[in-house]
């Protein structure tokens, strides 16, 4: 009988900033993972592609597809994805698995998933069992609108989560980081980062309470603190590690370890999905975001239906007809600021009434800047606030680190499942010599 296996997707780690860190200060259970048998793996998305990102990057490794073959391009497109991902293959083969925090993921009722947590920019799906929505909720409310928050809305998805937390079973540990957060939060100004890192630890600490009651084989915990920590306070250099990615390394050590001694018995695989480089040394990149999408869309005399606000700087905006939809995409593309255009606009294959947008200016900009659309002028800043000049952009390389499932030393990243099905169903998914095979074939793409 093969080991349960859990696979950390450490979103977007970057393996020489880690091995800095563990040289410098005392960080065990991240110098444990990093003394794994270590796989490099590679996507051929460039970075100007628009297919370089960590929301399609994990659909690759889920379905076990390229982009080019899966084409899920944005934050809450997974429902046109028309390709099975690996917890539906398992549970198809039998093998339990309980799903945690993956990005852009959806269950599709796969039987054998006992527990689905997806994250808060997936809109169209719903947490699995029904009580894990009263976790979900609240962040999925602050991540759509955290610019423009209802008071009301905050207090009521507050007490269904505060509910939550009291019933379950590690409420002493929880209660007892929120107050650690408190005096966190004094020391280093309310700065973002922080709730982040806080998130992480609760995420992983309701995630042990889950895979401990169901017991499935292959569990999957999402982890995005540290990918935040590089885009935005990895200021000093790359191989520098600035107090702010101290404490998230440090908050993440306590987690590893509190996995390493809580599951003794199960094979640990962490991956990135892809990672980051720092830019210190390139054009300042300026991350701008609307501060309230539904009146901007109404300030350009929009007839909405209603707007979801991703990640970032991006969203998806719907509309009641094909027509209104077509008019939007040609105003909206239309936009300029300093003579270069302000967003990038896609029409959705799948529905003619949804519209993607994304602001790509990034240069920086004086506080009176303008933008036009439609032929009339707008003030910028009072419609969109400049987040960070970002300190790490997304790179095709990505690492697995892995103490028992075998992987071969290169790969595709989208050729991860073969080897964790492999694992747990040799008989069904054979790799015979490809281990050899695979490398001869990669090494001209990794010359």
């Amino acid at each position: 009988m093969t080991k349960p296996v859990i696979i950390i997707e450490l979103n977007e780690f970057n393996v020489d900033l880690l091995l800095q860190a563990t040289k410098q200060f005392s960080l065990p259970a991240i110098a444990k993972v990093l003394n794994f048998n270590r796989t490099q793996y590679k996507t051929n998305d460039r970075y100007n592609s628009g297919f370089l990102e960590p929301w399609v990057q994990w659909v690759s490794i889920h379905a076990g597809n390229p982009s080019q073959a899966h084409q899920i391009k944005h934050l809450g497109d997974v429902p046109d994805l028309r390709f099975e991902q690996c917890w539906e293959t398992l549970s198809h083969h039998g093998i339990s698995s309980g799903i945690w925090g993956v990005m852009n993921g959806a269950r599709n009722h796969a039987k054998e998933v006992h527990f689905f947590l997806p994250d808060p920019w997936t809109f169209s799906e719903r947490a699995h069992p029904n009580a894990l929505n009263y976790l979900l909720d609240l962040p999925r409310y602050v991540s759509k609108n955290y610019q423009n928050l209802s008071k009301a809305k905050l207090f009521f998805k507050a007490i269904k989560l505060i509910y939550f937390i009291l019933t379950s079973k590690v409420s002493g540990k929880i209660f007892k980081k929120t107050f650690c957060l408190l005096k966190d939060l004094h020391k280093h100004h309310k700065q973002h980062f922080v709730y982040i890192s806080y998130f992480d630890y609760i995420s992983t600490l309701l995630f042990a309470q889950y895979k401990q009651k169901y017991q499935p084989r292959c569990s999957i915990l999402f982890l995005n603190s540290l990918a935040h920590l590089q885009h935005h306070h990895w200021t000093k250099g790359a191989l520098t590690v600035t107090d702010e990615i101290r404490y998230g390394l440090e908050t993440l050590d306590q987690l590893l370890a509190y996995l390493f001694k809580l599951f003794p018995q199960d094979a640990f695989i962490v991956h990135n999905g892809l990672s980051q480089m720092n830019t210190n040394h390139e054009k300042p990149w300026v991350l701008y975001r609307q501060k309230d999408p539904q009146k901007f869309l109404q300030a350009l005399q929009l007839p909405f239906t209603s707007v979801e606000q991703h990640m970032t700087h991006d969203g998806h905006v719907f509309f009641a007809s094909t027509q209104q939809c077509q008019q939007a995409f040609e105003i909206l593309k239309e936009a300029k600021i300093n003579d270069k255009a302000l967003f990038h606009v896609e029409k959705n294959a799948h529905d003619e009434h949804k519209l993607f947008y994304m602001l790509k200016f990034t240069d920086k900009l004086a506080s009176n800047a303008t933008f036009t659309v439609n032929h009339k002028e707008f003030t910028f800043f009072e419609h969109f606030d400049a987040i960070v000049t970002r300190t790490g952009r997304h790179i095709q390389m990505g690492t697995i680190l892995s103490d028992t499932v075998r992987f071969p030393d290169q790969i595709n990243n989208h050729d991860f499942n073969r080897y964790l099905f492999n694992y747990f169903k040799p008989d069904a998914f054979p790799i015979m010599d490809e281990f050899e095979i695979f490398n001869d074939e990669l090494e001209s793409e990794f010359a």
